[in-house]
């Protein structure tokens, strides 16, 4: 007997097939693959719809050892959670990793710095997570600046953009898919394994990640780079003050814009700049090394471990954070 085949070979009959699942009717067969006739991001929508109508779910449940590990990423600053999935999924994900940095990562910021009423970065030190109500905003803004932004328009990014839904509908989601741990609140590492539910799911992740270690000397540049953060706050405080103080009227407006204007030179500003040299040696270093490699410690927390896999994401994070301090604060 002649094998039938279901074929999808366009928008509506995509659609009907995915109603007959989603009937509860039987089909003898659905190609794995939707037709080649449809754009790239109409074969993932596809795919992604089917996967949820057949009720494959993107929440499985983790043993005790593989939610302890779970948390312990997820405790993590808004940062190496990225890092740590980019590392997971970097053969998957890695064509998204300038939209993490530049836009979720950046949204995911400015979200808890609104929740925390914090108005100036460099005032900011990096959360870990966000309660729903916070998420709730996230989502608003990422949305609307998705909706009026041209750059990231293009079909490359298609799949790092959220569904729109209302924010009832929304709220449900981040409590029933999005929210692994239970724990109330929107971590970065469940962000990005939803909005990636494609070919990302909390038990896969764990699986992929818990045997990765972080290389001492990828560790090294993380940490010159957060020192660069360092310098640059107190830079900038430093900056806001002599600028408040500069409206003043009298002698002390007057001291205060000629040393807002020496701040350039000032000790503070080569103490920056000092920091970036370190830092930018650093990341060169763990990138000559270690760039492309996973690492595992040896026995008893040693640091005499192997390289093991890939360190993509870890690596490729630092030379762009660096390459944003450079652009921001280097000389000129």
């Amino acid at each position: 007997m002649k094998k039938v085949t279901t074929r999808v070979n366009d928008g509506m009959a995509r659609n009907k097939a995915l109603a007959s699942i989603k009937n509860g009717r039987k089909l003898k067969h659905v190609r794995n693959k939707p037709s080649t006739d449809l754009t790239a991001s109409a074969k993932r929508a596809f795919r992604k719809a089917r996967a949820e109508a057949k009720g494959t779910s993107f929440v499985e449940k983790l043993d005790k050892e593989g939610l302890e590990f779970f948390n312990s990423v997820a405790a993590k600053p808004f940062s190496e959670q990225a890092v740590a999935f980019l590392n997971a999924y970097w053969g998957e994900v890695g064509s998204q990793a300038e939209f993490i940095y530049s836009v979720a990562w950046d949204k995911f910021k400015y979200a808890d710095m609104h929740a925390r009423g914090i108005n100036y970065v460099h005032k900011y030190k990096q959360g870990t997570k966000l309660e729903f109500d916070i998420g709730l905003y996230f989502y608003e803004k990422l949305c609307k600046f998705l909706e009026e932004s041209k750059e990231w328009k293009d079909e490359k990014y298609t799949m790092s953009h959220p569904q729109m839904m209302t924010a009832i509908k929304r709220k449900k989601e981040l409590r029933d898919k999005v929210d692994v741990n239970f724990d109330g609140h929107v971590s970065m590492i469940e962000y990005l394994l939803y909005q990636y539910r494609e070919f990302a799911n909390p038990a896969d992740f764990v699986t992929r990640a818990m045997n990765h270690d972080e290389h001492p000397e990828i560790k090294k540049a993380r940490l010159a780079l957060e020192k660069v953060n360092e310098r640059i706050a107190a830079y900038e405080a430093e900056k806001q003050k002599l600028t408040e103080k500069s409206k003043i009227s009298g002698v002390k407006g007057l001291r205060a814009k000629n040393l807002l204007a020496q701040l350039d030179a000032s000790p503070l500003w080569e103490g920056l700049q000092k920091a970036l040299i370190t830092a930018e040696a650093a990341v060169r270093i763990a990138t000559r090394k270690f760039g492309g490699k996973s690492y595992k410690k040896g026995s008893k927390g040693s640091d005499s471990g192997k390289a093991i896999g890939k360190d993509e994401g870890a690596i490729w994070w630092l030379n762009r954070d660096l390459a944003e301090k450079k652009k921001k604060y280097g000389r000129k």
